[in-house]
C-alpha cells in the first residue's frame, strides 16, 4: 500500500471518529433538555406572530401549546366515536371537559376536551405531551364515546391508572376522577 492510500485510510477514519462524537454529543444534548415541541398556531394563516421553541417542563411556556390540534391517525377505538357533528344533543352533562395536570412538569396545563381524542405521551405527535421518563412515547388516549369519555391504555410499559386501579381495558371516566401517567397526574373536570 502506498502512503496516500494509508493517509487516506487514517483521514477516513478520523471522519468516521469525529461523526460517532457528534452523534453522541446529539443524543446527550436530547436527553438532558427533553423533547422540543413546536407550537401549533390556532390558524394556518395567520403568521403575525412567529413560531417559537419551547422546551417540554416549562409550564408558562408551554399553557398555550397543550391546547393543541388532535393528532394525527389515532385507529384503536375510531368504530365506537361520537360524530363530530352530533356534538350538541349527544354530549352527557355530566361529561368532563377538560383535562387537568395536577402534579408533574407541567402542572397547571389545562387541556380543553373537544370531540377528538386526545392522546397522551412523551412523543412530539401526542396532544398532551409529557416530560415523564415513565410515561411511553403513546401512553393513552381519551376517547369521545357514547356522549363521555373513555381511558384507554396503548399498550404502556409502565401502566396508566384511574385513582390506585391499573386499567387493563378501555374504561369510562367521569368529571372528578384522577388519572396517573409515570410521575403526573391529571384530572378530568367538569
Amino acid at each position: 500500500m502506498g502512503e496516500l492510500s494509508v493517509s487516506l485510510l487514517r483521514l477516513g477514519y478520523l471522519l468516521m471518529l469525529w461523526l460517532f462524537v457528534l452523534a453522541a454529543l446529539v443524543t446527550l444534548r436530547r436527553d438532558i433538555y427533553g423533547t422540543t415541541i413546536r407550537r401549533r398556531d390556532a390558524s394556518p394563516g395567520d403568521r403575525s406572530e412567529p413560531k417559537k421553541r419551547a422546551r417540554v417542563g416549562r409550564p408558562a411556556e408551554l399553557a398555550p401549546a397543550a391546547v393543541a390540534t388532535p393528532a394525527p391517525a389515532i385507529p384503536p377505538l375510531a368504530a365506537n366515536l361520537v360524530p363530530p357533528h352530533a356534538g350538541a344533543q349527544s354530549v352527557n352533562p355530566s361529561s368532563p371537559t377538560r383535562l387537568v395536570v395536577k402534579t408533574g412538569p407541567l402542572k397547571g396545563t389545562t387541556l380543553p376536551l373537544t370531540r377528538a381524542p386526545v392522546v397522551i405521551g412523551r412523543s412530539s405527535t401526542a396532544n398532551l405531551v409529557l416530560d415523564d421518563e415513565f410515561a411511553s412515547g403513546r401512553h393513552a388516549q381519551l376517547v369521545p364515546r357514547h356522549g363521555g369519555w373513555v381511558l384507554e391504555d396503548l399498550g404502556s410499559t409502565n401502566g396508566t391508572f384511574i385513582g390506585r386501579e391499573r386499567i387493563a381495558a378501555p374504561i369510562e371516566v367521569t368529571a372528578g376522577q384522577s388519572i396517573r401517567i409515570g410521575n403526573t397526574t391529571l384530572e378530568v373536570l367538569r
